[in-house]
């Protein structure tokens, strides 16, 4: 079958030490191969690795490993195949060189599960900052790997560690098919200028903001258990990653006649919600309030905070905030401002704007005014 079958490529066995040096998994042999896009193995890599992290004592001690239980199940996988018509033949590009953030825990895997999904061998960049999911992931995949059902996905696949090594960086971007370029404006362009194969690709996932719109008018309309589960919803939009995901809303935008009582309310039920459910490291408290004091000193345009402990800070936004695309909360801020119509957010749009989440609105509404 042609999932199961190796490809040998053009560059297929990678020997040289210098990349295997900063190999995470300890494997001594890398080749390259390519396969069906969603192949059964996989899928069912992907529902293993979901089943083992789900059996862990600790792991409700991690909210975006929570999440990731939950993306990476068959279910899922199979969902998402459905977008490929099986008609055409389809295979791996072949070599994917993942760049991955080195300040959220959890993308590298994703980026890899994108790559595997889509029939590919894979190098993946992990981060270099000393975070306790990494270690939970990689020592997970490290299992797997070694059960004789993945043997061939341990040959195919490797993740690499290192810090300011532009020359593996190149290395390893002369002998790949494609780069997934994880990371702000100035680390995509810095790799961009690397020299990569004539016909090898970039993805690129540069800087990008999210928002949420709600609607005020319909909210008050809501009984208390629907405005809970709002806020349920917008917790795992916010919190997942740390507020670090590209998807992760920063500026809440109410819209209709200022509701003070009702937005009060929603960010209470969040409160409650992330004192259940998040767990605090020294760390997150000191980057939440440092990042809080450089919106304030750089932005110059907020003019009330409200602190509920260190779970949540809510920052008011004053009159002339047109410009919000480099504004950015972090494990938990999130910044607010009453708008009269959906309309209103054209001000507030730019092109590095990804996700807009809401509440209150119809599909059909937000086709409309985006056109």
């Amino acid at each position: 079958m042609v999932e199961q079958r190796k490809l040998k490529l053009e560059v297929a066995v990678i020997l040289d030490k210098e990349i295997l040096n900063y190999d995470v998994l300890g494997i001594k042999r890398f080749e390259t191969c390519v396969s069906k896009p969603f192949n059964s193995l996989a899928i069912d890599f992907l529902s293993d690795f979901s089943t083992r992290l789900r059996k862990l004592k600790k792991i409700k001690l991690f909210p975006d490993l929570i999440y990731l239980i939950f993306w990476c199940n068959k279910t899922k996988s199979k969902n998402l195949s459905r977008y490929f018509d099986n008609n055409y033949l389809r295979l791996g590009r072949g070599l994917i060189f993942h760049i991955c953030p080195s300040n959220v825990p959890t993308n590298f895997i994703y980026s890899f599960f994108f790559g595997l999904l889509s029939g590919n061998s894979n190098i993946v960049k992990v981060p270099s900052k000393d975070f306790k999911e990494k270690k939970i992931i990689l020592s997970t995949v490290k299992s797997l790997f070694n059960k004789k059902k993945y043997i061939n996905l341990k040959k195919t696949n490797c993740f690499v560690q290192y810090n300011n090594k532009d020359g593996i960086t190149k290395k390893i971007s002369s002998i790949c098919d494609g780069r997934a370029i994880w990371g702000g404006n100035k680390t995509v362009n810095s790799i961009r200028k690397m020299w990569i194969p004539e016909r090898a690709i970039d993805l690129t996932f540069p800087d990008r903001y999210s928002l949420s719109v709600i609607n005020l008018e319909r909210l008050k309309k809501e009984k208390s258990n629907q405005i809970k589960l709002l806020a349920k919803r917008f917790y795992y939009d916010g919190y997942m990653m740390n507020q670090l995901a590209c998807n992760s809303p920063h500026f809440v935008f109410w819209t209709g006649k200022k509701n003070k009582k009702l937005q009060n309310n929603f960010w209470d039920q969040l409160n409650k919600i992330v004192e259940k459910k998040f767990v605090f490291d020294d760390v997150h408290v000191v980057e939440k309030y440092s990042n809080l004091l450089e919106n304030i000193i750089t932005q110059k345009n907020f003019k009330n905070i409200k602190m509920f402990k260190n779970n949540l800070y809510v920052v008011d936004s004053s009159n002339k905030t047109n410009q919000i695309e480099n504004i950015r909360g972090i494990n938990g801020t999130f910044f607010q401002k009453n708008i009269s119509q959906i309309n209103d957010l054209k001000k507030f749009i730019t092109k590095k704007c990804q996700t807009v989440s809401y509440f209150g609105f119809t599909k059909d509404q937000l086709k409309y005014f985006l056109i």
